[in-house]
């Protein structure tokens, strides 16, 4: 079961420079279109080819990292993969120069829909592909996701956070009816309290008030919200970017994924048990 490959044209490499979210140091990226059926492939100098697929995740700690087969990593990759997976990009050449991590941006999806809006054509995938059966993933007692059978591609999400605003809260998101933006322009985030922690650990070097909402357990965030439930519709981004990892568009399911208080860990199982799925068709 293949999706039929979107057709490009752009062959100059896009060069895109930033700063990297865990270790604050400068990286670039060169993105160029790459052959139908190439997948979405990272490049290192020095280091073997790192495809975007779940074969080669190696961690899930607040973010995705990939690792080469000679070892080498390369982290926060869901963002970008978000991005490819809304602009229903799917065969891409990656160079990464610098930090072992792609710039962290804005801390969403939007600067690289906008970046690949601005050489590709780009659009919501059509839904295509058929879930034959609910596929159900629980991570723990209260962490879970599952997907049921539907028309076109469907995301409910609920988190219950030390938080006022994200106790016991649902929001759902349907491809056919509701922004992409909602999701592409959803900032990464995380609690104010934990950035010593994070220092002492070598995380969230370049994490600053441009690119990271950061919470407070009392209540408040660090900026004003870029639109209600932003932190929950960044999950969704997450989500998507890791699904994209099974090499199939998640846009392009006819499925409603539900999340109950998941992250990475449980994303990037729950792809595997889709992928498992879709494949005995």
């Amino acid at each position: 079961m293949k999706l039929a490959p979107k057709t490009v044209t752009h062959t100059a490499p896009i060069v895109v420079s930033g700063v990297g979210v865990i270790t604050g140091k400068p990286v670039q990226v060169e993105i160029t279109s790459a052959e139908p059926g190439h997948g979405i492939v990272f490049y290192m100098d020095g280091v073997s080819p790192i495809p975007a697929r779940l074969q080669s995740v190696a961690q899930t700690d607040r973010g995705v990292t990939l690792l080469s087969q000679d070892g080498k990593p390369l982290s926060i990759v869901e963002h970008f993969l978000c991005a490819a997976s809304l602009a229903g990009l799917s065969d891409l050449k990656v160079s990464v120069t610098g930090a072992p991590e792609l710039p962290i941006l804005d801390g969403s999806a939007q600067d690289w829909l906008k970046i690949f809006a601005q050489h590709f054509e780009v659009s919501l995938p059509q839904p295509e592909i058929a879930l034959p059966h609910a596929v159900f993933y629980r991570h723990s007692e209260d962490i879970a996701i599952y997907a049921i059978p539907d028309t076109h591609f469907k995301i409910s999400y609920s988190v219950s956070f030390d938080h006022p605003d994200l106790q016991s809260r649902w929001v759902r998101w349907d491809s056919r009816k509701d922004n992409a933006a909602l999701i592409s322009t959803a900032c990464t985030f995380g609690y104010v309290s934990e950035l010593p922690a994070l220092h002492a650990r070598g995380l969230a070097l370049g994490a600053s008030l441009e690119n990271s909402l950061g919470l407070f357990e009392q209540g408040g965030y660090s900026r004003a919200l870029r639109h209600n439930d932003e932190p929950i519709y960044h999950k969704m981004l997450d989500l998507i970017g890791d699904l994209s990892l099974t090499g199939l568009n998640p846009l392009s399911l006819k499925a409603h994924v539900f999340a109950l208080n998941a992250g990475h860990s449980s994303h990037v199982p729950f792809a595997r048990k889709l992928l498992k799925a879709l494949h005995r068709m």
